[in-house]
């Protein structure tokens, strides 16, 4: 296992992107800070994948649903970088193969949320999208029961346009149907 050393300096763009793989952690630059946090559980990862596989049904050809990719929301210094567990991008931009994603080729961001995560998810990642002016944000919280909360782009703040359990369903700017109570299984599945 390779564990990074936290760094004694704020990290630029290009020194996050030379970060040695760690696969023990979640890595994210926050202001030029090196943040970590555990690798998301496999119930984690299973909502994120059913989130993959329903946009995957519902989104043009020109853009693709994608796993933890990073963004950047903030490139001037010191630089904020996140790596939500659901990117929305176009295609082109996924086929450069870049390490890192920029706003503008990002239409929708999803992070799973829980313990340990929900207060950053809910408030300072939803104000950095925003600024950012990433149009669409979604909060999958696991609960129970999971939830997921609905955030549009409205000017350099997103409004709450959908909030609940049960089933989700959108036909604006992505048409989708998600059955949240399916999600909740996977989790009370792994808990049991």
């Amino acid at each position: 296992m390779n564990i990074i050393s936290p760094p004694d300096h704020l990290l630029t763009l290009d020194e996050f992107v030379a970060l040695p793989e760690d696969k023990s952690r979640h890595y994210e630059l926050q202001e030029g800070v090196l943040t970590g946090a555990p690798r998301p559980s496999g119930w984690h990862q299973r909502i994120a994948l059913s989130m993959v596989v329903a946009l995957d049904d519902a989104l043009p050809p020109e853009w693709e649903a994608i796993f933890s990719t990073a963004v950047v929301v903030e490139e001037r210094w010191p630089p904020t970088v996140r790596a939500p567990d659901v990117v929305i991008a176009s295609v082109s931009a996924i086929d450069e193969g870049r390490p890192l994603l920029f706003p503008s080729d990002v239409v929708g961001v999803i992070e799973v949320s829980e313990p340990g995560s929900r207060m950053l998810d809910a408030v300072c990642k939803r104000d950095e999208y925003a600024v950012a002016g990433i149009p669409l944000y979604w909060i999958v919280d696991v609960g129970p029961p999971v939830t997921l909360v609905d955030h549009r782009l409205s000017g350099a703040e997103y409004r709450e346009v959908w909030r609940g359990g049960g089933t989700y369903t959108s036909s604006e700017l992505v048409a989708v149907r998600i059955g949240l109570d399916a999600l909740g299984s996977c989790v009370r599945g792994a808990a049991t």
